[in-house]
Order: structure tokens, then sequence, then C-alpha cells
């Protein structure tokens, strides 16, 4: 009896190891196939299991990937810890743990991993993106919320909601997806634990000021299938619809295609894979610009510089698509980017986990200027220390939707933002920069990066203007007479109504222009680092007025040889045409021109303004020099005598 009660506890152990080892096994397959939801119920159940403490730091691991993919960072923060604690090896698991931290409302502690990551490795940049999200975390909490947010209740259900697309040309229908118990003959999804998502159509209720309960989408028919959805974009024609789709199986990993449907004769055609998508990778949330011809999306196919990077491809009719191109390492990271969306007015947006943010996905704004992308973090309550995604505008409007699993989402849910109202106003005076006195009409042209253009006219030199929100402004004027002249200013980022103060000097083309601190060493014609910063302004202006011809003068002093002053001036003149020449300035904009001591200053205005013992019609001659009382006054009028100057030498253009 004794022998036969030992073979069945030897019988039942053994059992009960190969059962563990298979929920091991069924685990790894599930995280492998990165269908995290089953992985990290199969893991717990492991854990429960397992008796052997070896095991056990690869499970913990695991358990905490598994809940950070699924977005849940409290879970995976304590799951971090606890293969930290049992001895796991891997050299990213602190920073892991200090990223879920920081994503589960813990800052501070993550501050403390970040820091002590960096002092074992001054230029790892995960720890340094991750201080800098905690910076900016603590830099919000002062700073009062921009933009005014709200959960969409109607919308939103118990399971994952989210806002793929305003319908093109109108404010009153969004396409939404969302795996809710009303989808009909889906399945689990393995990733997600809920079902499968379809994608529905929900109204605005313009008399109740709600949005209606999401239906079903019924046209196009061929959008919904047993399978997840996960993205539909329609072109602004209404003629193409390109969307992304996870193809299912019980033993590979699923995958993500792009496919399109056009409308021809009035039918939609069957939807056909993007060419390009053969390769086996995942693709993502299709973007189609305004004018139809761009498609943004993301994926990790090879070439990519981490996870998901975002891509496009060129769009010809409605069915070719080049194949795609990286957008490049200013927007893509070694983390992911997802989610692009672009305004018509070019501003791009993106969600990324890698880019310093305050939580795990946080939504980005990038602007191209002079050929480079310039990227912001969207402030709270937008972005949060959450997963923050797929952001929507109306046209090129500060409103729309976004979707967060932040605190008080029952899932992931959609949101909508807006940005209220505030007074921005623009004074300005318009004055001669030479004499300073004021310019009684003139036009003005103020435009903004939000797409806005203004026409309006100064009355006895004065203007005033209402500015938009979030906008860059150039404020430009034309002045018969005078070169055209801007000023800039920008309402990006203020929270607080604003009154600007704009003074703006155009040039005058009658008369000859001194330009301030072009100095040389004696006897020499290279320009010193000062003059550079005053050409640099110079530049600007001639950019302005692309079609006014200058003469560049420099002008010596009577010390010296006057054959020698004459031929050094040329030379002086000449390296400051060859100065903006290499800024951009055409040639055939540009004479230079040596005068020597020919032509002393004749002193205006400002200048006997400046210069008490000077008054103004006085010419700095020779004569004039010497009957000046002492050497100090002597000098400083053979110094202003030395001087480069510019004028239009064709004021056809100037207007």
């Amino acid at each position: 009896m004794k022998i036969k009660f030992l073979i069945l506890i030897a019988v039942a152990l053994l059992g009960s190891a190969c059962s563990v080892n298979k929920l091991i096994s069924d685990a790894d397959a599930s995280f492998s196939r990165k269908e995290y939801f089953d992985a990290a119920e199969k893991f717990r159940q492991a854990n429960q299991k397992v008796k052997d403490k070896t095991i056990k730091p690869a499970i913990y691991f695991k358990l905490a990937e598994s809940y950070r993919e699924s977005g849940d960072y409290m879970k995976a923060a304590v799951w971090y810890r606890n293969a930290i604690r049992s001895g796991y090896k891997d050299p990213t698991l602190e920073i892991r743990h200090a990223d879920a931290l920081r994503s589960a409302g813990k800052p501070d502690e993550a501050k403390q991993i970040y820091e002590a990551e960096l002092k074992k490795d001054s230029k790892n940049l995960q720890a340094i993106n991750g201080l800098e999200s905690v910076r900016r975390i603590q830099e919000w909490k002062a700073i009062p919320e921009l933009y005014i947010i709200e959960n969409l209740k109607t919308i939103n259900s118990a399971a994952n909601d989210m806002v793929v697309q305003i319908m093109p040309g109108t404010e009153k229908s969004i396409f939404i997806k969302s795996s809710r118990e009303e989808v009909p003959n889906k399945k689990i999804n393995p990733v997600t634990g809920q079902k499968f998502a379809d994608f529905f159509q929900s109204v605005n209720d313009t008399i109740k000021m709600r949005w209606n309960l999401p239906e079903l989408l019924k046209e196009p028919t061929s959008l919904n299938s047993t399978d997840e959805e996960l993205f539909l974009n329609f072109s602004p024609s209404k003629e193409l619809v390109v969307f992304s789709r996870s193809v299912s199986s019980p033993t590979r990993q699923a995958t993500s295609q792009l496919l399109f449907i056009q409308k021809k004769n009035g039918q939609w055609t069957s939807p056909a894979p993007l060419p390009f998508t053969a390769d086996g990778a995942n693709y993502l949330q299709p973007m189609i610009t305004e004018n139809g011809k761009t498609l943004w999306f993301a994926s990790d196919r090879a070439g990519g510089l981490g996870g998901f990077d975002i891509w496009k491809s060129e769009i010809s009719g409605l069915d070719t698509f080049s194949e795609p191109t990286n957008v490049g390492p200013e927007i893509n990271t070694p983390g992911n980017e997802l989610y692009p969306f672009e305004k018509p007015n070019g501003y791009f947006y993106f969600s990324s986990d890698f880019h310093p943010g305050l939580g795990g996905f946080d939504i980005f704004q990038a602007q191209k200027s002079r050929g480079k992308w310039q990227i912001e973090q969207l402030p709270p309550p937008v972005n949060s220390i959450g997963d923050d995604l797929s952001i929507q505008f109306f046209g090129n409007l500060e409103k729309g939707f976004f979707t967060s699993n932040r605190k008080g989402s029952r899932g992931t849910d959609a949101y909508s933002f807006f940005l209220p109202p505030k007074l921005f106003q623009c004074f300005g005076k318009i004055h001669d920069s030479e004499t300073d006195s004021i310019l009684p009409d003139v036009n003005i042209r103020i435009v903004g990066s939000d797409g806005s253009s203004q026409k309006i006219r100064a009355v006895n030199g004065r203007f005033q203007a209402s500015l938009n929100p979030e906008s860059d402004y150039a404020i430009v004027v034309f002045a018969n007479g005078y070169l055209n002249a801007q000023a800039k200013v920008s309402t990006r980022g203020l929270r607080e109504a604003k009154e600007f103060e704009v003074d703006i000097k155009p040039i005058p083309t009658n008369k000859p222009i001194r330009i301030d601190n072009i100095n040389y060493e004696l006897g020499k014609w290279d320009l010193l680092p000062q003059a550079k910063t005053s050409l640099d302004k110079l530049v600007e202006l001639l950019k302005l007025n692309p079609e006014a011809i200058i003469e560049l003068s420099a002008h010596t002093d009577d010390i010296g040889d006057e054959k020698f002053n004459l031929e050094l001036s040329e030379k002086r003149a000449a390296s400051v045409v060859q100065y903006l020449a290499g800024k951009g300035i055409q040639d055939k904009n540009l004479k230079a021109k040596g005068y020597g001591e020919s032509v002393p200053l004749k002193i205006n205005a400002k200048l006997a303004r400046q210069y008490e013992f000077l008054n103004e019609g006085d010419v700095l001659s020779a004569t004039t020099i010497e009957k000046l009382g002492g050497d100090n006054l002597k000098d400083l009028a053979r110094g202003l005598n030395r001087r480069t100057e510019f004028k239009v030498i064709n004021t056809a253009t100037a207007k």
C-alpha cells in the first residue's frame, strides 16, 4: 500500500509539473504572438502554481511586459519591481520600471531610478528623456490648462472606443472604432481581452448638443468583417477609403494590413491590399491629406528607426500608391510613433512613447521650418500620464477629438477638446527708420500660420488687429518710397489674453542707409563677427524685398593715401556683397561700390540727436572735422565717415 501511495504522489507531482510547464509554454506562445491580454492571464496563473524560484523571475518580467503593452502601467510597475528583486537580468529593466512608475502617476519614484541610471551611463538617452518627462510633469502642474476637454459619454462604452475620423466636409458626423458588446459575430481578441472591434458612426444632435449613440457602419459594407478593424480614412472626395485591419490566426501573430476601396459608378470596389504591404510587416492608422495626394501611416516595416515609425506614400489617381518613405529621425525614434494626422495648414501630429512626454504615449505637434521638423508636445489636459492617441481636428480649428486611457476612462475612451477663445490684440505704429517721422497711410498684411490673412490700412501711422490663438504671425508693411518691412509675433502657448505692441520702421528708398557695427581691422577688409550679425538683418530685409536692387558702398576717413583708401573701400564693399550672396541673395540684386574718402557723411536728424556736437545737415569733410574742438571729437567724426551703407538703386518694385 505504501509503495502504491508513493507512486500515486509521484504521478500527481509529475502531472502537476507537466501542467505548469504546459501553462508556461502556452503563455510564452501568446506572448510571442503579442496576445498580451491572454499572455498576462496565463503567466499570472502559472506564477500561482510554480514553486521553482529559478523560473519565477522570467514570469515576473513577461507579466510586466504584458501589462505595459496593455496600457496597465500600475500593474506593470509592480511586476517590474518583482523581477528586479528576484534578480532577473535585462539591461533595460530599471528604465522600464521607471517608465511604468512615471505613467502610473509616481514621477518622484521614477526620477530616482532615472538619476541612478544616468550615474551608470551619462549618455543613456532613455534616462535623459525620462528625467525630462518628470520635469515636464512638475512644470505643467503650475501652468493653467490651455484646452477644455470632455469625456464623450454618449459615445464611449465599457470597452475600448476611439474616434478615427471626422467625416470630410462636415462637422456633424464622426467614425468610431469600438469593441463594445453591440459588435456582432465577433470573437474575443487575445490582445485586448475584448471583442474584435468594428467601425461605427455617430451623428451630432444639434438640438440636444451631444453626439448620438454610435451605430454600426453600414456603408461601405466591406469595412466591417469578422477580424479586428483598426482604422479608416475617407479621402476628401469620399471616393477612396484606406483602412487597416488585423488578420488573426490561432497559430500565428496577428498582422495588420492596409487595404483600400474606391467608388466607381456609384459602387464600392472590393477591398484590395496596398501593393507595398506584401512584406508581412504591420501597417496601421492611414491618413489621407487634404489635397488627396499623400497617405500617412504607421508601420514596423524594414528600414525604420525603432518599433513603429511614421511613413508616407504619394497617391496618384485613386489606386496608385508610391513606395513609402520614412519621415526621418526628427519625428521617428527608437521607440514607437503612431497615429499620424495632418491639418490642412501643414501642421502635423502623432503619438510617441519615446519623445519626452508626460506618460506612456503622448501627442506631439510637428511643423516644418527651413526643411526641418520642429517638435512640440501638446500641453495638458490633452496629454496626461496615461496613453494619449489619435488626435483628429476640425480643419484648421483648435478643436476635435483624441483618445486616452487616463484616469476616469473605462478602457480607452474618446474625448473632445477645444481651445476657448482668448483675446489677442496687436497694436502697432509705423514710422520712418531714419527720421522717426510717422508714416500716415500705409497698407499692412497680417499672415498667420493658421492660414489666416488680414489686409488693413494704418491710420496716422497706427493700426490695431485681432489675432488667433496658437499661431505665428508676420506683419508686413507696404509703403510707397520704402522697402517692405515686417514684425513677427506669436500667440502659441499663451494661456492668458495678451496685447502686443510692435514698432515697425520701414527703410526709405531715396537715401543711403548706414549699416551699424560694420567695422574692420586697420587696413583690412575681412568682416568681423559683429558685422555678420548686422548683415544677417539685411539678409532678412532683402528676402522680404526679393526684386529690390541695392548698392553696397564702403567709405573711409581721410587719413592716409587717397588711392589706398579707394582700393580698400572697394574690397570692403566686395566682402559685404560676397557675404550676402553666400546667404542666398542673388548677385543680380547686389552692386558693390567703394568710394574711399570722396563722399563724407552728411549728418541726419537721428545722428544730430545722438551727437550733440554735430548739427543736422553738416557734411563731415576734412575742413569741417578740423574745426571741431579736440582730438576726441575729430576721431569720433572720422569714425562716422568710416562706414558701410546701402541704398536702393531700383525702386520700381518698392511698395
